[in-house]
């Protein structure tokens, strides 16, 4: 039981870590994708182009992302709703002990894990070695979280076989 609880205990924290670290390192992501829109609309804005032009083309460049199922997965909407998921997740780790919990929870580490694993990819090359950093840490909670969750979901199978018959 102790350990049950030391586990879930750590889940909540991996969550709640990862959810704090995406946090940032999205916040970086776009002032570093502000910096560089902000260059290139000064370069190109010397070049004969209109205000209403250089926003429009910033613009573009701002919202740039990968587009899954139709959903721009750069937008803010999208991230405040991944960081919102994990600390609900977190909260439900600790609170309820349902096997869907846990099965949500790993579903939703190894979701994050690939899409980490895309974005150090392309943050490495961009040559962002900071925000690359936090992919690949971030690419490791994840995989924690999952694992942890897996862990604690074979432990309600066997104690579950244990109660059920006491004999083996």
């Amino acid at each position: 039981m102790w350990a049950s609880t030391s586990l879930r205990a750590l889940l909540a924290g991996l969550l709640v870590v990862s959810a704090i670290l995406f946090a940032v390192g999205t916040t970086l992501e776009r002032h570093q994708q502000g910096k560089e829109t902000t260059a290139a609309t000064d370069q190109e804005g010397s070049g004969g182009e209109s205000d209403e032009e250089s926003t429009a083309h910033a613009e573009t460049h701002r919202e740039k992302g990968v587009t899954l199922l139709g959903i721009n997965t750069e937008s803010l909407g999208l991230e405040i709703a991944a960081i919102v998921a994990s600390l609900l997740l977190a909260a439900a780790a600790l609170l309820l002990r349902q096997r869907l919990v846990l099965l949500a929870i790993i579903g939703f580490g190894l979701v994050f894990a690939a899409g980490d694993i895309r974005e150090l990819v392309h943050q490495i090359n961009e040559s962002h070695e900071g925000i690359a950093a936090i992919a690949a840490i971030l690419i490791g909670l994840h995989v924690a979280v999952a694992g942890t969750a897996a862990l604690l979901f074979g432990r309600r199978a066997d104690s579950a076989t244990t109660i059920a018959d006491p004999a083996t």
